[in-house]
């Protein structure tokens, strides 16, 4: 095929006559008026008198080209061209720098009017005077054009140049037309040009005008892809084995994508031993070709075959293929439905792939990420369900695409799932692809995603967690989540790979203040001071300012004990007061009316030598107590008032309040007298008056039979001594409701069913359709008297994969009826509450229905089953369908036995049953507050009266030590 051949080309002869529309086609209006002549001889002579009357004078022509220089010198295009037109007209022409400094200029200038004046200017001086063209010139009107994407001029300006046999070396503008003919797809054009450039080459031996290689292969770009025929193909083949330009892999790859589109699997065998006899190397570039060659023609079993050899013969590096080449076979598979296919090709490419390729080099990877970019996101995961159901190991790379897509449309609950499926096949994912899915799953608030893949994270004993602890912790943050920063802050404290602070748990502390939640705030800091991390300034800082967005200034009190002790006992090792924590100290005491306190962090202030702004405390004091009452607080606290005098005198003058306090001052010592002898007076004559009056000192008060609207019996009791002792410490009655209380919360009792000794919990934090969070766990006391019943239906919610709920060997969860109960809920627009968005995948939840009664001790602890929340359902309200009806709740079962022949006694008598405060034996409440030990029948006190007297006798010997110790010490 390569042997030298003569190129039987037809040969056009050159015209002398002028073909004006076709080459100034493109000009509308024509910058020159070009018209037609009639026929005349060849290069007539002008007759004298008709040059004298068109020529120019030589004064005027240099006149003109002085005025065109200095045009052009001064930017003035239009000028320039003005006196340029006049020369040309005039049959006259610029010196050969002026007018390719013209040019030069006009092609420079980007705009479509000047560019068609410099190609005009070219054309006219190839048709009139050649010689004044210098090549460069020439090159910049084609760059120019190239730039502009107009290929028609080029294209004509070069057939104007071969018309005028004008010849520039091939290497000067071949790249040019190359470039813009594969742009504009004018390969027809480009072919008649580069056929007669190969003739002239060739029939007139002008080496310069050889084609290169890039021109032959865009030329067989042409024939093989564009016009797709195997003759015109085969004439650049011998044109170039005529020239003698050495073919590459681009040659070969467009051949061979002719053949396997004509299905010529000859030619396809005589090509590749082409190849080997080139010595070129590599085919990647002609496996490529061949596959999108059969793709064209619809042959997808040899695309198939093409891509597994491409693979069995590459290197370590892994396929050759481009994305656009993935985007091919794929549009040509699922064109057909052959996903299955697709399927097979995947598995048998893993079976051939080296274990050392990286992901992004797999055919899996390739197939997959194709799919994705097209938009085709759902028929890739078909792609894998389909690997899966043939049982076929699915490798990194099929399942890195899909994860990024779904991170990039933030489908988190879909990428934490396939996270759990990539984990479960025993494969492991690096941390860059967790760190992305976290942060995608926090961007989009899916915080139980986001728990649940750090989980994963950790198990799979990844080294570096503090990234995507970071995210999590700030998209928390970012959210106002504090409950879930602290859920999930004591969730991996314990681990060594994360560097967990006090600035975490400030952070936590900080949000629950600004939230209000200052109950919160203070168990935090409870929890973080037993995980012995300390408090600093700022935890104490953000304690006050919650305390005093509250007005809960006796709260600040105590946390100033606790402060004034860590800094009096432990120095500057722990704690240092500083500017802004003595401001917020004393705002808050002064605003409290704390004034003891207020001087003590003064007396520490001036030891530590901190700077204090008086004028902003007194201006608190003037807006808390302006309307304070001096004789009234003198009467009532004596000790409040030295320390209000103190402050006085420390702030300085308070106007009206100044006088009142120096008269009190000077009454103090006398008053203060005053008022121990009156104590004492008082104290003597209520010891008197015990010895006087015979009393009764009643152990309990009255027991009630109801607590708000639940009726309360026997062995429950509306407070302590009501009742059996054994229920007392877990049942009672606040403010008129019934609270039930365990190690982990206090919770509402909603009614209690004496008949079957059922008692109806509620926990606020339990969700519910309506109402979901993080809930805390449930669990029933070692000692306690109750039990969960077999009613209990626990719906456990926003678990992780891992959870050992799932655990197949014990078989936990109920698959069946359970599964309608998670798609209830997981319907309710609050599981968002939770981190999930409504109808998310139910794989995260469990239903649990005890088998037997679980005794004393049992329980729900969310944080080891790896759960978010839970739920009770005790009833669905006629409509299993819709959540928002069922009835939510935990019921527990009652010991019964305690009911006694006694107690039966004492409430025929018309008593409560109760107990002894000190030894806890049986007593009888009687209506009146009365206790006996029997009944009520006439009896109405528990004590005897030898008990009495020596409790009287104590109570007198007591009184006169005190009036002792007051008097003498």
């Amino acid at each position: 095929m390569w042997r030298r051949a003569v190129c039987l080309i037809a040969r056009r002869p050159f015209s002398s006559e002028p073909e004006i529309p076709t080459l100034y086609s493109f000009l509308q209006p024509s910058v020159f008026a070009l018209k037609r002549s009639n026929k005349e001889p060849l290069n007539p002579l002008p007759k004298p008198q008709e040059s004298t009357s068109k020529g120019l004078s030589q004064d005027h022509k240099t006149t003109l080209e002085s005025t065109l220089e200095s045009s052009l010198i001064s930017q003035n295009i239009d000028e320039a061209w003005k006196s340029f037109k006049t020369l040309t007209n005039s049959s006259s022409f610029p010196s050969k720098s002026l007018t390719n400094s013209l040019i030069n200029h006009l092609s420079s200038l980007n705009d479509t009017h000047n560019l068609k004046r410099a190609f005009a200017t070219v054309v006219y001086l190839i048709e009139k005077n050649p010689e004044l063209l210098e090549y460069e010139s020439v090159m910049t009107v084609l760059n120019s054009m190239k730039n502009g994407n107009t290929a028609a001029p080029v294209i004509a300006l070069v057939k104007c140049m071969f018309k005028n046999r004008f010849f520039l070396p091939f290497k000067l503008w071949g790249g040019v037309l190359v470039h813009i003919s594969r742009k504009s797809g004018s390969f027809i054009a480009y072919l008649s040009i580069f056929n007669e450039t190969c003739r002239i080459a060739i029939d007139e031996k002008l080496d310069f005008l050889k084609p290169d290689l890039i021109a032959c292969n865009a030329a067989l770009e042409g024939c093989c892809c564009e016009i797709e025929t195997v003759t015109e193909a085969d004439r650049v083949v011998e044109m170039m084995s005529v020239l003698g330009i050495r073919p590459d892999e681009f040659s070969f790859s467009y051949l061979g994508y002719l053949y396997a589109l004509k299905g010529l699997e000859g030619k396809i065998s005589e090509l590749e031993a082409l190849i080997g006899k080139f010595g070129l190397s590599s085919k990647n570039v002609f496996l490529s070709k061949l596959v999108s060659g059969y793709l064209k023609s619809g042959n997808l079993d040899f695309v198939s075959a093409t891509i597994l050899r491409s693979v069995k013969e590459g290197n370590e590096q892994g396929a050759c293929f481009t994305e656009e080449i993935y985007g091919e076979v794929v549009k040509g598979y699922l064109e057909k439905g052959s996903t299955k296919v697709l399927a097979n090709l995947i598995v048998e490419a893993q079976k051939l792939e080296p274990s050392s390729v990286i992901v992004e080099r797999t055919i899996g990877f390739g197939i997959i990420n194709a799919c994705v970019s097209n938009g085709l996101l759902d028929k890739a995961h078909s792609i894998v369900d389909e690997m899966n159901a043939q049982g076929a190991c699915v490798g990194l790379g099929v399942y890195a695409s899909i994860l990024k897509a779904y991170c990039r449309e933030q489908r988190t609950a879909e990428a934490a799932q396939l996270v759990a499926e990539i984990s479960n096949s025993g494969l492991q994912l690096d941390v860059d692809s967790y760190d992305a899915v976290i942060e995608a799953s926090m961007a989009c608030q899916d915080f139980q995603s986001a728990f649940s893949l750090f989980r994963d994270m950790r198990e799979a004993r990844i080294p570096d967690l503090k990234a995507s602890y970071l995210t999590i912790m700030t998209g928390l943050t970012e959210s106002h989540r504090p409950e879930l920063m602290a859920a999930f802050l004591d969730e991996v404290v314990g681990d060594p790979r994360i560097e967990i602070g006090t600035h975490d748990w400030n952070s936590i502390i900080h949000a629950f203040c600004k939230a209000g939640r200052l109950e919160d705030a203070r168990r935090t800091l409870r929890r973080m001071i037993f995980l012995q991390f300390e408090p600093n300034e700022q935890t104490y800082l953000s304690l006050i300012n919650g305390y005093v967005a509250a007005e809960k200034y006796f709260s600040v009190l105590m946390l100033w004990n606790e402060v004034k002790r860590k800094v009096s006992i432990e120095g500057e090792k722990k704690i240092k007061l500083d500017n802004n924590l003595v401001d917020a100290f004393l705002y808050a005491l002064v605003k409290g009316g704390f004034f003891d306190a207020v001087m003590q962090v003064v007396e520490k202030s001036q030891e530590m030598k901190i700077f204090i702004d008086k004028w902003r405390y007194k201006q608190a004091f003037m807006e808390t107590h302006k309307k304070l009452k001096v004789s009234k607080l003198r009467r009532r606290n004596f000790r409040k008032m030295e320390a209000l005098i103190a402050f006085k005198n420390w702030a300085g003058k308070f106007k009206d309040l100044s006088a009142s306090l120096e008269q009190v001052s000077s009454s103090m010592s006398h008053f203060t007298i005053f008022w121990q002898v009156s104590v004492l007076l008082l104290l003597v004559h209520s010891i008197q008056a015990n010895h006087a009056i015979p009393s009764i000192i009643p152990i309990n008060g009255t027991c009630h039979d109801t607590c708000g609207s639940v009726p309360i019996k026997f062995p429950f009791g509306s407070g302590f001594g009501c009742g059996h002792p054994h229920f007392a410490r877990y049942i009672r009655c606040s403010s008129g409701v019934l609270q039930f209380t365990t190690g982990t919360g206090i919770y509402t009792v909603s009614s209690i069913d004496y008949s079957s000794n059922t008692i109806l919990v509620t926990d606020p934090l339990m969700s519910t359709c309506s109402s979901m969070q993080n809930s805390g766990s449930f669990i029933l006391d070692r000692e306690s008297p109750f039990s969960i019943t077999t009613d209990n239906v626990f719906v456990l919610l926003g678990c992780s994969t891992t959870s050992p709920v799932f655990d197949k060997r014990q078989d936990l969860c109920d698959t069946g009826s359970g599964s309608n109960i998670c798609r209830g809920l997981y319907s309710c627009n609050a599981i968002t509450g939770i981190g999930l968005v409504p109808s998310a995948p139910i794989s995260t939840c469990c239903v649990y229905e005890p088998p037997i009664p679980l005794g004393s001790g049992y329980g729900l602890d969310l944080p080891k089953l790896q759960c978010s929340s839970y739920s009770s359902v005790i009833g669905f309200g006629g409509d299993e369908g819709n959540p928002m009806k069922w009835q939510y709740g935990i019921p527990l079962q009652f010991n019964g036995s305690y009911y006694t022949e006694s107690c039966k006694n004492c409430e025929d008598s018309g008593g409560s049953c109760g107990f002894s405060g000190f030894n806890q034996s049986f007593a009888c409440i009687c209506k009146n507050g009365m206790n006996t030990t029997i009944n009520c029948y006439g009896r109405g006190y528990a004590w005897s009266g030898t008990w009495r007297r020596r409790i009287q006798r104590k109570l007198c010997l007591g009184g006169f030590l005190i009036v002792w110790m007051t008097l003498f010490i």
